[in-house]
């Protein structure tokens, strides 16, 4: 299945906002790792040390049977729906390192 790199922008002054929606963000997170299409995935912090400084957005990479695939989910993304994502930007990807 073709590989995704899907780039997320926040949107400033939505860190609250970002900290309360994310047990629903992480819980699509934990279903597509389960079905093993979640290659990584990561917030940015402003400060890695004090997640209150905000975040600049989060990166993910997953394995998605076509792109229209990964739009679809992501229409229901909760930082996106709720206004936190400001821009998502999406890119193939071919997978080097590691191997296996």
């Amino acid at each position: 299945m073709p590989l995704f790199v899907v780039s997320c922008t926040d949107r400033e002054g939505t860190v609250e906002k970002r900290l309360a929606i994310r047990p629903q963000h992480l819980a699509r997170l934990e279903h597509l790792n389960a079905e093993g299409r979640l290659i990584v995935a990561g917030a940015m912090p402003k400060d890695p040390a004090n997640p209150k400084a905000g975040f600049y957005g989060s990166t993910i990479i997953v394995d998605f049977d076509s792109r229209e695939a990964l739009d679809t989910w992501l229409q229901d993304e909760p930082f996106l729906k709720e206004g936190v994502y400001e821009h998502i930007d999406v890119k193939p990807f071919n997978k080097a390192f590691p191997q296996g």
